[in-house]
């Protein structure tokens, strides 16, 4: 979703690694590589990507019809393939500037060459689904954080992160007490690092977390997930649903408990639900605090970012290599190009401060408080620092050597 909201990235066939456009096979597999999914080094195509996915375990079957779709299936046509979000909309690379496949002008053109649709942009003939074994089973068990049932909304901005709306006032694009102000607030309370500032209303979670590389279950839930109720469901909203958190699950009942905001006005409660209600469960990729078990992916996050509290130059550097093939920038080169910069900027050191301006940390962000946006832990995190530093040079620059250029020329990046 990130990617096709920003007009950086547009449609290119000859020019389809990302950098910065893509074609319709391209934004698929980094959609898929960058959520965790072992599609190969590079971007396959519509020819080719049938036995990729059957090698990474998606399931194959014949497409019926869009009320048959769950959210992250890929959808195929001869020719063009797409991904569906949910509640009948598809977010995929379509067609450059001029309604062709050329893309001669980098980026994109029309605001539509990458972008979701609620349309069938092909005949399509195939769906593939993940493999039910990432996230197939409820793991029970809860959450450690106590006191938040009956808080309110200035009472929990004021005890968790000192009156704001989150960290660095990220949930400040929803608005103060509604479930989604809340379920982002207590997401990040919790351990969360990132959650979309623009995913809509919450029925429209789960899809908008989806198309950002998040894994949605309706079976799986484990505490510290982000629920999204679509609309009547669980005494959701018959119009724009509802979001929680996972505070507890509780799989031999089959039930799980949440945290919400707003079904009694801008006040946390609490409610227990059965699992199978028909509600969307987007697993975290983060560690939650006090949560056992937990997925595959949280847990493999987790030992990442243990590993980067206070981490030394040479494990940060390995905390770096690995968050660059994530993000497909797994070419030497690439990491050549951070190497310099981050060696230049700050040694690698979590601690560097500049003395005159008080620019901080591996990526010596200025003013320092910026990296909150990637977790409460900037001050001593490498994990965090890192996760900040190739956003910013992923938004600004597009790649690590787009930054190095700017820096060469500039002096600053």
């Amino acid at each position: 979703m990130s990617v096709a909201k920003d007009d950086k990235h547009g449609y290119s066939q000859p020019n389809r690694g990302g950098d910065p456009d893509y074609d319709c096979s391209s934004f698929v597999w980094a959609a898929l590589r960058h959520a965790g999914f072992d599609v190969g080094s590079s971007p396959f195509n519509t020819d080719g990507m049938d036995s990729v996915l059957k090698a990474a375990g998606f399931e194959r079957s014949d497409f019926r019809d869009v009320a048959s779709l769950q959210a992250g299936d890929v959808v195929w046509a001869d020719g063009h393939t797409e991904i569906y979000m949910g509640d009948g909309e598809f977010v995929g690379a379509h067609w450059d500037e001029r309604h062709g496949v050329e893309g001669r002008t980098p980026g994109d053109q029309t605001g539509d060459e990458i972008g979701v649709t609620s349309t069938l942009n092909a005949r399509y003939t195939r769906v593939y689904r993940a493999p039910a074994s990432q996230g197939s089973q409820a793991v029970s068990g809860g959450t450690s954080d106590s006191g938040w049932d009956g808080m309110g909304a200035e009472q929990a901005k004021a005890a968790w992160f000192g009156g704001l709306a989150g960290p660095g006032n990220t949930c400040v694009s929803y608005p103060q007490g509604q479930c989604t102000w809340g379920a982002c607030l207590r997401a990040y309370r919790l351990g969360w690092k990132h959650v979309g500032q623009y995913w809509g209303d919450g029925g429209m979670w789960a899809s908008s977390a989806a198309a950002e590389g998040y894994r949605v279950t309706r079976t799986a839930p484990v505490p510290g997930a982000i629920v999204s109720f679509p609309p009547g469901v669980q005494g959701a909203d018959p119009a724009a649903g509802h979001v929680a958190v996972v505070e507890s699950v509780d799989a031999s009942k089959g039930t799980f408990t949440i945290s919400e905001m707003n079904a009694h006005g801008p006040v946390y409660t609490s409610r227990e639900l059965p699992i199978a209600g028909g509600a969307n469960f987007i697993l975290p990729k983060d560690p939650i605090h006090g949560a056992g078990g937990g997925s595959s992916s949280a847990a493999t996050c987790s030992a990442g970012d243990q590993d980067g509290e206070k981490a030394s130059v040479e494990e940060a550097k390995r905390i770096a290599k690995r968050k660059m093939k994530d993000m497909g920038w797994d070419d030497g080169s690439q990491f050549e190009c951070l190497d310099t910069i981050f060696t230049e900027e700050s040694g690698w050191r979590w601690d560097a401060t500049n003395p005159d301006s008080g620019a901080y940390g591996i990526p010596q962000s200025l003013p320092a408080e910026k990296m909150a946006s990637a977790g409460q832990d900037w001050r001593t995190n490498a994990a965090t620092q890192i996760d900040w530093g190739l956003k910013y040079i992923h938004d600004r620059y597009g790649t690590p050597c787009g930054a190095y250029a700017e820096r060469r020329a500039k002096g600053w990046y």
